[in-house]
């Protein structure tokens, strides 16, 4: 690529661009760089495989849930979820300290893909703590409306994102196994790989 960038008369211009990165406190930052177009693409070109190697995964991923999707029977579901950023609370004309002291509320999205019955949820509680525990409850609470909404429902599809801290994580996978001999289930989970999850439809 940069090879066809070495005859031309802008490679020795001086440009500035801007680039994404992670400081030491692991903060993403933007920088500004200055420098020219040949270590502009220098640069851009060394991102190019970690880029590609990105699109991959993600073109496949989607494929697959598609795939999944559009083979979705009321024995055979599909479901998808995660948190939403959590809901801050307002008062109307509240006074000046109101602004600064909002209580929050969790928001736990989930969609379940059914043939042609498809239920979404929204689950709210004022517990802000999104760990196994909470997580837990949140599932239950799917499986026990699905089980009375579908006739027989035999097996369901989970995807999510990949948080160590709330749906990736040997807790909550012992505790699937409990739900899956509870509810009469066969699950099995899959995860987005990072940036790449879907927002429940």
């Amino acid at each position: 690529m940069l090879s066809s960038y070495t005859n031309s008369k802008y490679i020795y211009w001086t440009i500035n661009w801007t680039l994404w990165t992670t400081d030491d406190a692991g903060r993403a930052v933007k920088i500004t760089s200055v420098g020219t177009v040949s270590k502009c693409v220098q640069i851009l070109e060394s991102k190019l495989p970690h880029f590609l190697k990105h699109v991959f995964i993600k073109r496949e991923q989607s494929k697959y849930f598609e795939s999944i999707k559009l083979n979705t029977t009321d024995q055979y579901c599909l479901l998808q979820y995660d948190y939403s950023e959590n809901f801050s609370t307002v008062h109307q004309n509240g006074i000046q300290l109101a602004h600064f002291s909002k209580k929050q509320l969790s928001l736990f999205t989930a969609h379940v893909w059914a043939g042609a019955q498809n239920y979404s949820y929204v689950l709210v509680f004022n517990n802000q703590t999104h760990n196994k525990h909470t997580v837990s409850q949140c599932l239950d609470h799917i499986f026990t409306h699905s089980q009375s909404s579908l006739p027989n429902p035999q097996e369901i599809v989970i995807f999510s994102d990949g948080s160590a801290s709330q749906f990736k994580q040997r807790f909550l996978f012992k505790n699937l196994t409990t739900l899956a001999r509870d509810f009469n289930f066969l699950l099995s989970c899959h995860f987005f790989a990072t940036s790449h999850g879907k927002v429940s439809e």
